[in-house]
């Protein structure tokens, strides 16, 4: 697995490869597709502006503890590709004409948990959460419209967010190795539930822009818990592992 030294210098490549956005194109969408993502855009939006003063303290303390101060300097570059992903969707919503909304009752309930327990392991629990679910929202918002510029955007975000998950599951991994395997379960257990329900409150509030990108509830369904089992595939094999592994980070693809 990537030491946390390659997550950082994963991220300040990234930095430099992003894709073209067509800002150009201006607004693009019909009145049926303003219908139909105009809000959950917004909500997605909101939910990706956090500041990240929380996650960076708890990481910060982690670093304290074991010496691992390049996992502070990933942690910084991650918070700002999530900032990077709300301002563009930020850039996008005032293209089309679209309010930029604060917060919404599901992002307020996610910041609520990492707040409510405290410690890194519970804000990356929280976090990995969103983030397995917003692959599977970003590629069904991809097919939900004819703009290009959206289409970029999610094209982009999908990117970044194949390597968040990576990055967040091995560090749970590493926050969970060594537990015992009774703990482990009644963790994963835990970790089932907050993401069962998160599951259907994204689905409650954004199903109309999922069915407009071709995805059925039950397509959904099986989505989040194939990106769900993967992503905790990562993490079990983190947590089994004697002592970290070192592996390289793919670099990431140059726009086309």
């Amino acid at each position: 697995m990537p030491t946390s030294l390659e997550w950082r210098q994963y991220y300040e490549q990234n930095a430099r490869s992003l894709l073209p956005i067509p800002w150009e194109a201006g607004n693009e969408l019909t009145a049926d597709e303003r219908r139909a993502v105009a809000d959950s855009v917004q909500g997605f939006q909101a939910g990706e502006s956090s500041e990240g003063r929380h996650l960076y303290r708890d990481a910060e303390r982690y670093a304290q503890k074991t010496g691992d101060h390049e996992y502070l300097a990933a942690i910084r570059l991650f918070i700002a590709e999530e900032q990077r992903h709300a301002r563009d969707l930020a850039r996008f919503l005032q293209l089309n004409d679209i309010p930029i909304i604060r917060t919404t009752f599901p992002d307020r309930v996610f910041r609520k948990l990492r707040h409510m327990f405290g410690g890194l392991e519970i804000s990356v629990a929280v976090l990995i959460t969103a983030e397995i679910i917003a692959k599977v929202y970003y590629a069904a918002l991809q097919k939900a419209t004819g703009s290009t510029v959206l289409i970029a955007l999610c094209e982009q975000i999908l990117r970044d967010e194949e390597k968040h998950v990576a990055f967040q599951a091995e560090q749970l991994g590493r926050l969970r190795r060594g537990r015992r395997r009774l703990l482990q379960a009644m963790t994963m257990g835990l970790q089932r539930f907050l993401y069962f329900g998160t599951c259907i409150v994204v689905w409650w509030y954004h199903g109309r822009a999922f069915r407009k990108g071709g995805v059925n509830l039950r397509q959904y369904w099986r989505s989040c818990w194939r990106e769900f089992n993967g992503a905790f595939a990562i993490a079990a094999r983190v947590a089994s592992s004697p002592v970290p592994v070192s592996a390289a980070v793919p670099a990431p693809q140059a726009p086309i």
